[in-house]
Order: structure tokens, then sequence, then C-alpha cells
């Protein structure tokens, strides 16, 4: 037996187990069993979306890492695949990567690690080619196809995570990872997170071109999982520097990103590792990674797809993808009320805890307002999502983020996802925050509004009640 057929046995039995977990989301594209991380390579294809993604079909830890494989029709029900790509006999991981449609044939790109070739010092990107509609893969007879010799004497490390994309004739590819530089004063060497720009006509043979952005030490010592796109009439850079995920909206030009301001794409650090891809319409979709599981047989699973675009402004704007709405079950409305600290029993019970929840809220004299969670009958258990209104600061669980973009603004919306022991906000689509927030027990199902220190005016509420996609 190979050893996909062994992967694919494994997690037909890890099933048994994980889909028993209690904490385990229901509307969110998660593994059959085990442990994911990283989405790689969401490509549109034939119709369908696909989605592959960091996969140990063994155990819900990390460890040999093989690509698990996926597609949907309607970007929400999703149908799980035979596993794509699995670590030959001088790798124990196929890491993170990408995938590109080369003129009818779909072409894997990844980072190839193994006991000669460590993640910090002898990383390789490999390839991989289907000419069957992506049911089966094969390694191209050149790989590796990059190595760090194609640098030559700059100083490369934890190099990884390809993103590839064309443009005119010719292929582009960034890679992560982080370079050594002299400090001016010192001779000692720092590390810096670095995005590397490369250049194919073939996708075979690449030329390594420059460095598309240095970063500095404020915005983490190594850089993962780079996207980088077009968007509008500017470029967006997205890095992932082992803490909250940054991009950054900046003009392209002569192989040079010039970057603005860094900000958080995500201030939940359950939250890492986004890939993204264009579909059919042109619509920008993002997925990241959603660290955590539950009570066993299951670890991670991706967010929510979310849209990214830019406003008037030129800001970044983030809004869940509208064919969740299919998902929505039963209806509670509420509108024009204020709340305060005598508010109360204005929602209710939930069993099942797959809710989907927007407000708008006006603000007066609030200190801290927001939504009680998992709520024991008596009320002496629960969780909070809660934002301070004095330094707009919104916390959920052991998650927080200071949202400065709406530092002023007393008109707040609210878009959250709740699902089981995932949470995911949205705020004014400026701001997102994503939590793991675990339920003390199983009854404790209650949710609420409250106001302290004050009052909020609550425009409007609308809760739904969400359905299983599977």
């Amino acid at each position: 037996m190979n050893k996909i057929k062994q992967a694919m046995k494994s997690l037909e039995e890890g099933k048994l187990i994980a889909e028993k977990c209690p904490h385990r989301p229901e509307f969110h594209f998660l593994a059959p069993a085990y442990w994911m991380n990283d989405p790689n390579g969401p490509i549109f294809y034939k119709g369908e979306y696909h989605i592959y993604y960091q996969h140990n079909p063994y155990s819900a830890i990390h460890g040999s890492i093989y690509w698990g494989h996926a597609k949907s029709k309607d970007l929400i029900h999703w149908e799980h695949l035979l596993i794509a790509l699995s670590p030959n006999e001088d790798e124990y991981g196929c890491w993170s990567g990408c995938c590109v449609n080369n003129d009818g044939i779909p072409t894997i790109f990844y980072t190839s690690v193994g006991p000669n070739k460590l993640p910090e010092s002898g990383a390789e990107q490999w390839l991989a080619t289907s000419h069957d509609d992506m049911n089966t893969w094969d390694k191209h007879p050149k790989n590796p196809i990059m190595t760090l010799d194609l640098h030559e004497s700059l100083d490369v490390r934890d190099w990884r995570d390809p993103y590839v994309w064309k443009e005119d004739d010719s292929w582009y590819m960034v890679l992560g990872g982080h370079i050594y530089e002299a400090r001016r004063e010192k001779t000692r060497k720092t590390p810096r997170g670095v995005v590397l720009l490369y250049k194919s006509l073939d996708l075979i043979e690449w030329k390594f071109i420059s460095p598309l952005c240095k970063g500095e030490r404020i915005n983490g010592r190594n850089w993962e999982c780079p996207n980088f796109f077009p968007l509008g009439d500017k470029y967006i850079l997205i890095v992932s520097p082992h803490k909250e995920v940054i991009y950054n909206i900046g003009s392209y030009n002569n192989h040079l990103f010039e970057p603005s301001e860094w900000k958080i794409l995500d201030h939940g650090r359950s939250f890492y590792a986004p890939n993204t891809m264009f579909d059919d319409n042109g619509r920008l979709l993002l997925w990241g990674w959603i660290r955590g599981g539950g009570t066993g047989g299951w670890d991670g699973c991706l967010s929510l797809p979310r849209v990214l675009s830019l406003d008037s402004d030129g800001n970044l704007r983030f809004e869940p993808a509208s064919e969740l709405k299919i998902l929505r079950e039963s209806h509670v409305h509420l509108e024009n009320l204020i709340i305060n600290p005598d508010s109360k029993d204005l929602l209710g019970k939930f069993p099942n805890i797959r809710l989907e929840i927007i407000t708008k809220f006006e603000l007066i004299n609030a200190e801290f307002f927001g939504f009680k969670l998992f709520q024991s009958a008596d009320k002496q258990i629960g969780e909070l999502i809660e934002f301070n209104t004095r330094d707009y600061i919104i916390r959920a669980g052991k998650e927080k983020g200071k949202l400065s973009s709406l530092k002023g603004e007393k008109q707040l919306s609210f878009h959250i996802f709740i699902d089981k022991s995932v949470v995911e906000i949205f705020i004014n689509n400026r701001e997102c925050l994503t939590s793991r927030i675990y339920p003390e027990i199983e009854t404790c199902n209650g949710f609420d509004i409250y106001a302290m220190n004050g009052e909020v005016r609550l425009k409007s509420l609308d809760l739904w009640t969400i359905k299983s996609i599977w």
C-alpha cells in the first residue's frame, strides 16, 4: 500500500474520534481528522474551487506534513479528495506553497524539507504537476528546481512558501525568509524579514532578481507565507512574521515594492499563514489557518473565505463571502434599543452554538459594551466579546486588538461568526479579530448583549443560526 493510500485509511479511522469532539467547528473547513495548518494553493479550476492545506494524516500534532486537498462548487460545501502530496524518502515534509494553471497543466510549487535539508539552512523548492484534473500529482524529475545557491553571496535563511503569478509572458515568484546584514555601527549581524523575487519563462529554470521588500525588526525577524498581488491601482504584500499577520499597501515598480504603513491583517494570534486567490469573477479571496483543536482527534481549521477590496480612501476592506448567506436558518431581529448595565435577556439560548450576528451600534457614553457568550443557566459562567470605547480595544476570549484605524468613529458595526469554539469578528469591514473560545461545559449556550459604565445604542441586530456544511 503506498503512502497516500495508507494516509487515507488513517483518516477514515481518525474521523470516528474527531467527529465526537463538541468543540469541532461545523461550518468552517477542516480536514477529515488530525492536524492541519496553512492553506495552500487555492485555485479556481474548471468551474470549481480547490484548496490544499498542510496536513498530518496520522496525528493531531505537527509532524510529517502532506498536502490535503478538497474542492467546492459553491465555496461553502467541500468535498474531501485524495491527498495530493506525500513526502519522498528524503523529505520529512512537503511544506507550504501554491498552485497555478500553466496552459491547462495544474502545477504545484512547495518547499521541501528533510533530514539533509533543514528548514533554516537547506530548504529547497520543488514542483509537481497533474495530468488528470488534479486527482493525482507527479513530482518533477528535475527537482529541486530552486536551491539557496541562486542567491550567491546573499545569506538567506528559513527560505520557504512560494507564491507564483504570471505577468505578460513571464512567471514570477516570491519566497519568504530572513537575511543577515551587518548593522552600521556594529559588526554583529542581525536578521531582517525579507520577501525575495524570482523570474522564469518555463516554471523550471528560475532567476533570482532581488529582494522585493526588506523588513525592520519591529515587523518580525522572519517572514513566512508571502502573498503579493495587485488590487486596484495598488499592490498588496502580506507576510506572516510568527505573530500577528501584517500587510502593506504600496506601489510596485522595476521589481521593487515601495511599502507604506504596515498594518495588522487580523488581530488574533489564532489566525496565521493566509493564502489568496482571484476567482473567475475577479474577486480576491483569502483564507487563513485558525490554530487549535478540541478534546482529541483534530487540530486546526480554515477561516471563512474573506473578500478583500479597496475602499474609496484606499483602505483595505474585509468582508465574509456572500455565499455564506445560504447557511442561515432561524432569525432574530432587534432594533433601536438603549443598552445599559440593567439590560439583560435580550438574546437567549442557542444549543448548537453555530451563529452569525450582524449589529450596528452608536456610541453614547458606555465605557465597555459587547456580547456575553457561552453563559451558564445561572449566568455565573461565560465569556465575552468586549469593546473598550476609550482605547478602541476589542477583546474576544484571550485575543485582543487595538483598532487604531477606527479611533474616534461613533458608528460601529460588528459582523460575528461563532462556530462551536471558533469566533471570527469583522469590525466596520476594516478590522478583523479571530479567536478560539471554548465553552466551559456543553450546557453553556446562553448569549446576550451588555454595556458597562454608561449606555450604547443598539441601532440594529440580526442573528441567524447556521447550518453545518458537512
